[in-house]
């Protein structure tokens, strides 16, 4: 069997070995911890009602008309076909993090020679590698998603992550395989950059934080509740909302109301909405929110095959729009010099 028809029957299996995987969002001690802290926020969101019991927790927890909503239906096909598609379409331009981490070395070392020798351990290497990246990973991310939102043609592409109706950890993934293709491309470049970067300054003793191979930050995060961004679930963070983003700020920026557009676009940190005025922080008490998109794009997406290909046929549109504008501007006579 070829390695590209072993990778398609992989890439079929990839939504179930993901709950073991713990790089992925869903690996399932990071849905149990955030099932545990959503059933304590719901606890004391109803400890004054009747609902406040094991039972009425459960209830709400797996709501029936959340996790069975067609949209959340949807979701759960989309992961598959998404997995099946990045396989078969898109992995022979996968670029590869420790490649781009040799270039960036190679590079600063052609132009700028050996780095001198910096006297630190490494321990402090991997507690000063480990940020940098993560800042940096963290920034790219917030930067992208504006682009997401702001660039017509990507907003079609993007419109598809917000078209959920309902919001579960499942939400994470409902995005168009272009999208991940350009998430993935962005995370190999910056990684890679300040990998790159680091190796140069510090050689073969660059090592990061990790547990169970994986970011030791990004890691604790996902375990602390991150799957809560997606769910129905209001947990607020408090005065740390100024520095962190929490779950329901997150399920703002998916709010169909006006004043909540454009809210939010960080993963992690809040500085980076707040310096470029994009951040939204709650009121206390929660906020009623509707979930999806409006208008004409409502139901944009009600099937899978909508919801691959409308988004390329809008973008289509888009681009020959600019292409015709570009090729009128050129064909367009010049004015005159004046003599």
């Amino acid at each position: 069997m070829s390695d590209y028809f072993r990778s398609l029957l992989e890439s079929l299996a990839e939504p179930f070995v993901a709950l073991a995987r713990p790089e992925q969002r869903i690996f399932w001690p990071f849905l149990f911890t955030s099932a545990a802290l959503a059933a304590v926020v719901l606890w004391f969101a109803r400890r004054k009602g009747t609902s406040a019991s094991p039972r009425g927790i459960v209830r709400a927890l797996f709501a029936r008309q959340i996790w069975q909503h067609p949209s959340a239906l949807l979701d759960y096909r989309l992961l598959p076909v998404k997995a099946l598609l990045r396989a078969a379409l898109f992995a022979p331009f996968v670029v590869s993090t420790f490649a781009i981490a040799a270039a960036v070395a190679s590079g600063l070392r052609g132009a700028l020679g050996d780095a001198g020798a910096l006297d630190l351990s490494p321990a402090e290497i991997a507690v000063v590698f480990t940020l940098t990246a993560f800042l940096a990973d963290d920034w790219s991310r917030y930067a992208l998603h504006r682009l997401m939102h702001r660039v017509p043609a990507l907003w079609e592409l993007h419109k598809l992550h917000h078209s959920a109706e309902v919001l579960t950890p499942f939400t994470l993934y409902r995005t168009h395989p272009v999208e991940s293709f350009l998430n993935g491309l962005r995370g190999a470049l910056v990684i890679g950059a300040v990998t790159g970067a680091f190796v140069w300054l510090f050689g073969p003793r660059v090592r990061g934080w990790e547990i169970l191979g994986v970011d030791a930050l990004g890691f604790l995060w996902t375990l602390a509740g991150a799957n809560l961004r997606h769910s129905h679930v209001w947990l607020r963070f408090g005065r740390l909302e100024q520095w962190l983003l929490s779950p329901a700020q997150h399920q703002i920026h998916h709010s169909k109301d006006p004043r909540h557009y454009n809210k939010n676009y960080g993963e992690l940190f809040a500085l980076w909405d707040w310096m470029f005025g994009t951040l939204y922080i709650p009121s206390r008490a929660p906020e009623k929110l509707d979930f999806g998109l409006t208008g004409e794009d409502a139901q944009i997406h009600p099937t899978l095959l909508a919801a691959y290909f409308v988004p390329f046929t809008n973008c289509g549109r888009i681009l020959r729009g600019h292409a015709r504008h570009l090729l009128a501007a050129r064909q367009r006579p010049k004015p005159g010099l004046p003599g």
